[in-house]
């Protein structure tokens, strides 16, 4: 009875044996066979192969783990192949599908640098489709998909360069400004990095000039300032600044605005003399003003700045 239940044992074991090593065998013929289908660039069939190499491998337990990690690797590198592809054909929602996939896979066998990868890949394909959508004037959609962009990759500037212009659009002040900030922080030497800045600069100029049209000059001093601080040599801005500050009757910081201004001014410097001069005038230094007011030789100024010469202060 004894020899009669190792003989049995033997046999289990010789079975089970044998199985394992069929059920192998078979897991690498689809792993092969998966290769092939690869070179092929059959690459949906390829992943058929590999999933099924990875079902007897699970199966399998230990013994099959380590051919079950590199056909999940295979599968995860496919999938990035086929949302690249559909990214490139402008097909957005099937890129999205297929780097999600291969970041599960990716999950799976703990290759983080894949993971990084197919994320910031999503990343991409949300940002492309948040682009489509602000060129159709939905910028509400589009703020929402560059937002769903920046949870896949929190460093992707361009998602935050989307959101600058959709926030230029609607008019979201505290939005622009953290967006085009984060575009500087991030983009290095990227053109986007430019065209943030620039972009920040005339929205900040428009509100001061829109600021100083309702006669609110506190606020129309501050748009000028953020203005300068994306463009320091932008004359506009200067002569908003030096503007609000003269009907505030904050003398010395006109003069410092005109005078930067002129600095920052290659054509006509007519309007930034006028307001140096009516800085002077307001401070009592009445030769200068009558200086100032002299070389307003061009634009809207010129009857006024004559009319204070001759009429107000009597210059020579």
């Amino acid at each position: 009875m004894k020899k009669l239940t190792i003989a049995l044992s033997i046999l289990l074991i010789t079975v089970s044996q044998s199985l394992t090593a069929q059920d192998l065998n078979d897991a690498g013929e689809a792993y092969n066979k998966g290769i092939s289908l690869t070179k092929e660039n059959n690459h949906i069939a390829a992943i058929e192969s590999y999933q099924e190499c990875a079902e007897i491998c699970e199966e399998l337990g230990e013994v099959g783990e380590g051919l079950m990690t590199k056909a999940q690797t295979q599968i995860s590198s496919l999938y990035m192949k086929l949302g690249i592809d559909a990214f490139k054909a402008k097909d957005y929602d099937t890129a999205i599908s297929y780097f999600s996939l291969s970041t599960n896979y990716a999950e799976k066998t703990r290759n983080s640098k894949n993971v990084k990868k197919a994320r910031n890949y999503t990343a991409t394909s949300y940002t492309a489709k948040g682009n489509a959508l602000y060129k159709e004037k939905k910028y509400e959609d589009a703020i929402g998909l560059f937002h769903t962009a920046l949870e896949f990759n929190s460093e992707y500037f361009k998602a935050y360069y989307g959101l600058a212009v959709c926030y230029n659009k609607t008019g979201n002040t505290e939005g622009l400004e953290e967006s085009v900030n984060k575009v500087i922080e991030l983009g290095g030497e990227d053109k986007n990095v430019e065209k943030a800045t620039t972009l920040a600069s005339k929205y900040f100029l428009r509100l001061s000039g829109e600021a100083i049209q309702k006669e609110s000059f506190n606020e129309a001093s501050m748009m000028a300032k953020k203005s300068i601080e994306y463009n320091y040599m932008e004359p506009t801005a200067y002569y908003y600044q030096a503007l609000a500050n003269n009907n505030l009757g904050n003398w010395d910081e006109a003069i410092k605005a005109a005078q930067t201004g002129m600095k920052a001014e290659q054509e006509d410097k007519s309007n930034l003399f006028f307001e140096l001069g009516r800085a002077f005038e307001g401070k009592g230094d009445i030769p200068k003003a009558c200086e100032s007011y002299g070389k307003v030789t061009g634009g809207p100024n010129v009857d006024a700045a004559n009319y204070q010469r001759t009429t107000v202060l009597n210059c020579n």
